[in-house]
């Protein structure tokens, strides 16, 4: 018997409404697979692939919270708001000789002439590391004011052990070598693009051996050189501008 108008057309909303609904069905199946953020893979992609130190990375910026989860793994800080800069590995001599572009950074940050300077940076100092169960004396971080960046940060192992240095080289591959003047006195340097890694062995009075490791951010310093180089060239006009109305 032939279908009537009527029931053609219920059924063809019928077959619609039945239609609509796998589309929603598969839609909200599907939805958790879509929801997934694509930038967990990008993030992971183009995630530094540079030195670092617990939560220290070149990209890194200096808050509070950062502070907190420092102080979780490492104790409590020490913080300084003005600071000077060292970037010396061993001496000068030595630094100028293996690491030229250190050297030139520490000499634009401290002249040779006049009194050494001190730099708007944030220093974080950790003396307690020990009692956290970590095999570390002394740990300083320094981050520059105005970027909230790394700059550079010292390690100090406990004792003249030299299983830190063997865990960076499982880690990072075999190092280059340099060996001081002074017996006992040697870097090796693991380097990437702007970033340097030293594991430093000075030899103090008495032959004591004392161990560093040092990571340096140099497009960091970099930065900083430049901003030291813009403020001193503006004080320069001033003073400029001071002998001019002076006379």
């Amino acid at each position: 018997m032939p279908l009537s108008r009527q029931s053609k057309v219920l059924m063809g909303c019928l077959l619609s409404g039945l239609l609509a609904l796998m589309l929603i069905s598969v839609f909200a199946l599907t939805r958790p697979q879509r929801d997934i953020p694509r930038n967990e893979a990008a993030q992971a992609e183009t995630a530094p692939a540079g030195f670092s130190f617990f939560d220290i990375r070149s990209d890194t910026i200096l808050s509070r919270r950062l502070r907190e989860n420092l102080a979780d793994q490492l104790g409590p800080d020490a913080i300084a708001r003005r600071d000077l800069i060292d970037l010396v590995i061993i001496d000068e001599t030595f630094t100028q000789t293996h690491f030229p572009q250190i050297y030139n950074y520490h000499q634009d940050l401290n002249p040779a002439f006049g009194v050494r300077r001190e730099h708007a940076v944030t220093t974080l100092t950790y003396r307690r590391a020990r009692l956290q169960g970590l095999p570390f004396k002394l740990i300083r971080l320094v981050f520059d004011q105005h970027t909230g960046k790394p700059l550079y940060l010292t390690v100090e192992p406990t004792g003249d052990d030299l299983g830190l240095f063997r865990t960076l080289e499982d880690k990072w591959g075999m190092p280059v070598r340099y060996d001081g003047s002074r017996e006992g006195n040697q870097a090796l340097a693991w380097r990437k693009p702007d970033e340097i890694l030293a594991g430093v062995s000075i030899r103090r009075r008495g032959g004591r051996i004392e161990r560093q490791v040092r990571i340096y951010f140099m497009a960091n310093i970099g930065d900083l050189v430049e901003q030291v180089r813009a403020a001193t060239e503006a004080q320069r006009r001033q003073t400029d501008k001071a002998k001019q109305r002076a006379f």
